[in-house]
């Protein structure tokens, strides 16, 4: 009889020792889960976007979202594909902009730190494009408005990481 008693008394730390090592491990679980942030690869992330014509005046405004960034071997160099979209607002009286008004997808590259964005990718013939380099948490340089016979117009563009 002295037996039983003893197992009995010696099996309800146990368990209570186990059930307080498994809570612990679960409230662990839990706060290490929520607490953790995931990066996203740079340059992904929300810009906010200004380009301006020849003269300095503002042309449209918005945001521009580039939502993936893959490195992908292209011959013996590696590059940076993005692609992402974007949204912009009319602001200037400029005629002849090409279609950076309104809402669309884009597609481009990033190499050393050359920015290469296409705001038409599925237009053959009239592509806004924007090239630049990235400085920080913002990048900055031309943009061109092309057709078949070349640059239709240009100017430059600030975008800033949101």
């Amino acid at each position: 009889m002295k037996s039983s008693t003893y197992k009995r008394k010696t099996r309800k730390p146990l368990r209570f020792a186990g059930l307080c090592t498994l809570t612990v491990a679960l409230a662990l679980g839990c706060s290490v889960a929520r607490t953790s942030v995931t990066e996203k690869p740079f340059p992904v992330g929300d810009y906010q976007y200004t380009s301006y014509d020849g003269k300095g005046d503002k042309v449209v405004e918005g945001r521009i979202s580039i939502t993936s960034s893959e490195v992908r071997r292209i011959g013996s160099a590696e590059q940076t594909q993005l692609k992402g979209d974007w949204e912009l607002k009319k602001v200037g009286p400029q005629e002849h902009i090409g279609m950076q008004e309104g809402k669309g997808d884009l597609i481009g590259s990033l190499d050393k730190g050359e920015l290469y964005l296409n705001l038409n990718p599925n237009i053959s013939d009239a592509n806004v494009i924007l090239q630049g380099k990235i400085e920080g948490q913002r990048f900055h340089g031309t943009w061109s408005f092309n057709g078949y016979a070349g640059a239709v117009s240009k100017g430059t563009f600030e975008a800033r990481k949101q």
